[in-house]
């Protein structure tokens, strides 16, 4: 065991310091294979939405002026969606119908231009951009260089782990995407020690750029996914209705 000792971050520690150092800051965050509105268990909703829920519901609540991109995958949901302090923009990359978020990364190119068109049309280049997951992290990090901005990046699962572990299902080129990605990043926020271990290990990571977060879900975010009719529920719905 490693005699490595990495930053925890917890909750209650964070909220004071991330409000006052995005006060009046515009924050970027693209995370393409996860809708939010989204429920937790209807496709590939999980764990990953749960956590992009949380990062809107603690950027309306500390008042941080955001935007929120993904994918658009349901012709159900609207391209723009307003949100307590900023707002979610669906972008058209492929069809509008779920993809495999493995796929991903053959969009890359197109990922970025449509990006930035979005971002250009709101006429407020963000302060800083967030990603979630490494096809996103690959974007961000392009789009950073463009926007002359520092990005940080939440690792959620790595192709290195993974392999390590015997899974085969991933493209080729993950783990090339993901050293660079985790180069360039300003800071690198983890789930757990064991996450921090990995980058590490299998990606050459300075201990000191990563931030162990956790993942915590806030209790008004485990609730049923569908209502007594069968019809899903998304646990931001209140949280516009509020706002």
């Amino acid at each position: 065991m490693s005699d490595r000792v990495f930053r925890v971050l917890s909750s209650a520690a964070i909220e004071e310091p991330i409000r006052d150092a995005l006060a009046g800051r515009r924050v970027a965050i693209v995370c393409l294979h996860a809708d939010p509105f989204d429920p937790a268990g209807i496709r590939e909703g999980g764990g990953t939405h749960s956590y992009l829920r949380e990062i809107i519901s603690f950027c309306s609540s500390m008042g941080i002026h955001y935007i929120v991109m993904t994918r658009w995958a349901n012709s159900e949901l609207p391209e723009l969606q307003e949100l307590p302090e900023g707002k979610l923009i669906r972008l058209r990359i492929g069809p509008i119908a779920p993809v495999d978020k493995r796929l991903l990364n053959n969009f890359h190119n197109l990922s970025v231009e449509v990006i930035h068109a979005a971002v250009s049309r709101t006429l407020c280049v963000p302060d800083v951009i967030h990603s979630l997951y490494w096809n996103s992290g690959r974007a961000s990090m392009d789009l950073s260089k463009r926007w002359r901005c520092r990005f940080v990046h939440s690792v959620i699962s790595n192709g290195w782990r993974r392999i390590q572990s015997g899974f085969t299902d991933q493209p080729a080129c993950r783990l090339a995407v993901e050293r660079e990605v985790f180069q360039k990043a300003h800071q690198i926020l983890c789930v757990s020690h064991e996450e921090c271990q990995d980058l590490c290990e299998g990606y050459g990571v300075h201990p000191g750029k990563l931030l162990v977060v956790g993942r915590p879900v806030a209790s008004r975010f485990i609730e049923p996914c569908r209502d007594g009719l069968g019809r899903p529920l998304s646990p931001l719905t209140d949280l516009i209705r509020r706002s």
